[in-house]
């Protein structure tokens, strides 16, 4: 009896691994506010996760008595956030090395520009062994590996860039004042190879647009990109693959705003149009060759489906700095608040575990009766409270989707229950 018993437990395991390794749904993808994130007093200025669910963004304002920055961080997604440091300075941006290891640049202090972090966050430590010519601002960090460095700034000068080999023990500090009147954000491929993008001016509203590269750890520097448009700023870059990137435009003079690309890995870049119209352009983001994003000042995000032909607003996001894709289908945006691009979630994934059990049924009663750890908390049914629970698809949670949901789980391959028919949704 005993052995007839396990061989039917063992049976209907089987039969549900067959029913989740067969049940396909589309994987679509949606940006969120996530909801238990801060909402700046100003705006959030950079964001970065060493992992898929472990990051740090910060956020800064200025008033009359000051300027005042935020790091807080996350270990699971952006469920949650902890306010880990005050400071007592604007904070610019962010790069670890690894969970432990990292750094914050600042701007508006000359005699504080990088901190760094060996702890994860939890503390804070002024870097003072920066050389001359020490940078007045940092604006971007570029991580590199597990040991290298970049660092770029200021955005109203002076141009330059500084840099680390060993983790930080040591740095060097290069003046790019004979290329580039101010400088911004930075990327590197590797240890020797990359851009700095800024402007030909520290006055950018008299400034022309500017990329720099590198092929030699800083040694030498040559101009990729000069632009003959008065009052630009070339302020975000990113690479979606080795040979396309992207660099947003900051524009402070009348008339359309444009932004860059590259298709050949940076050797010559192209105008691309984005409005016929003045938009202080900042945050720029692609996921794929057709989809990407920009956002900044200007308030709304813009969206593009077709590689940029046409733009549209978004739907989501509001005074986007940066944008930070973890893989193609995560990626974490910074702003208002806080933005996470994912895929959907799943109508009768109730536990939002990517895969259908019976913990999703019980998540469900459990919703349905209020118990307690399962309410419609954020952390347990997040904006999407109705597709998770909505087996049935009628829009609505009740004990006629945990019968669904029953049926379906051990329904046999094939059956008229093996579906969930409202499938994946974006809500």
């Amino acid at each position: 009896m005993r052995n007839t018993a396990e061989i039917t437990v063992f049976l209907l395991m089987a039969a549900l691994l067959v029913m989740m390794a067969s049940s396909g749904f589309s994987q679509g993808l949606r940006w969120e506010t996530l909801p238990n994130a801060p909402i700046s007093n100003s705006r959030m200025d950079d964001v970065f996760f060493v992992s898929p669910s472990t990051g740090w963004i910060i956020s800064s304002y200025c008033d009359f008595n000051g300027c005042f920055g935020d790091i807080w961080k996350t270990t699971d997604g952006g469920d949650s956030w902890s306010l880990q440091v005050s400071f007592n300075m604007y904070l610019r941006s962010l790069g670890f090395l690894d969970s432990l290891n990292g750094w914050v640049g600042t701007v508006f202090d000359d005699t504080a520009v990088l901190y760094r972090t060996t702890d994860g966050g939890a503390s804070w430590n002024l870097v003072q062994n920066i050389p001359e010519p020490k940078p007045k601002g940092i604006c971007g960090i570029s991580v590199v590996n597990d040991s290298v460095m970049y660092a770029s700034g200021r955005f109203f000068g002076p141009a330059r860039v500084i840099k680390t080999f060993d983790r930080g023990a040591s740095w060097t500090s290069q003046d790019l004042s004979a290329h580039a009147g101010a400088l911004v954000d930075c990327y590197f491929f590797s240890q020797d190879s990359g851009f700095v993008v800024g402007s030909s001016s520290s006055d950018y509203d008299t400034g022309h647009a500017r990329v720099l590269f590198t092929s030699d750890g800083g040694a030498n520097w040559t101009t990729r990109y000069a632009g003959t448009r008065l009052g630009e700023l070339c302020w975000k870059i990113q690479f979606r693959t080795k040979n396309i990137g992207y660099v947003s435009i900051e524009k402070f003079q009348p008339g359309p705003t444009y932004y860059l690309k590259t298709t050949d890995g940076g050797v010559t870049w192209n105008d691309q149009l984005f409005l016929d119209s003045l938009y202080d352009a900042q945050g720029i983001g692609f996921v794929s060759d057709s989809v990407g994003w920009i956002g900044g000042w200007g308030g709304d995000t813009y969206e593009t489906k077709d590689a940029g032909a046409s733009w549209h607003l978004a739907g989501f996001g509001q005074i986007i700095n940066r944008f930070r894709f973890i893989n193609d289908t995560l990626a974490y945006a910074v702003g208002l608040t806080v933005y996470k691009y994912s895929p959907c979630p799943m109508a009768g994934d109730a536990n939002a575990s990517r895969t259908y059990n019976l913990a999703d049924v019980i998540a469900t009663v459990n919703y349905i009766f209020n118990k307690p750890g399962c309410s419609p908390q954020p952390l347990c049914w997040i904006s999407s409270l109705l597709c998770r629970g909505d087996w049935n698809g009628d829009g609505m949670v009740s004990l006629v989707d945990v019968l669904r949901g029953v049926n379906y789980l051990f329904s046999k391959p094939g059956g008229p229950w093996n579906a969930v028919p409202s499938g994946v949704c974006c809500l």
